[in-house]
């Protein structure tokens, strides 16, 4: 219930008329463990933005089955075509995430390889083409992370 009642689609909570923009509790998700974060990915609403996402990519709890299965429902096919210098600046989060996803992935710098995702199962396509070394996607986020798929929690 934790997940849910803070996690997911909470922007549907903003207070339009303050303008007031609701962020989830940074403290709270802290608490979450890597099959937390897994299940979080999962059911995520992307109309909430990258910032939850962005906070399990930089967890150094974060499952690289679980950055697979954030990197490939980015769809980053649609973000292949730009640098940092010429992507909208309303689409500059997303962009970052996905360079964040990248970066760890080439450095191997994730802990656990426990959660399974594999993007060519899933439906995704993973072959397209790229322009720009800064798109070079390593062999293993392309292919997969072969372990077990969470599920059941429950919460």
């Amino acid at each position: 219930m934790l997940i849910k009642k803070h996690f997911f689609e909470f922007s549907f909570n903003d207070d339009i008329d303050n303008d007031e923009e609701t962020i989830p509790d940074f403290e709270k998700f802290k608490s979450l463990n890597s099959a937390e974060q897994y299940y979080l990915a999962d059911i995520y609403n992307w109309d909430d933005g990258p910032i939850v996402l962005q906070w399990i990519i930089d967890s150094p709890k974060c499952d690289k089955g679980t950055a697979c299965k954030i990197f490939w429902s980015a769809e980053p096919d649609y973000y292949y075509d730009f640098t940092a210098e010429t992507i909208d600046e309303y689409e500059k989060d997303v962009w970052n995430l996905l360079q964040s996803i990248l970066k760890r992935f080439k450095a191997n710098d994730f802990a656990k390889s426990r959660f399974k995702f594999i993007p060519t199962e899933e439906g995704y396509k993973t072959d397209w083409p790229t322009k720009y070394d800064i798109w070079e996607i390593p062999a293993e986020l392309k292919s997969g992370i072969n372990g077990k798929k969470p599920f059941g929690f429950g919460l």
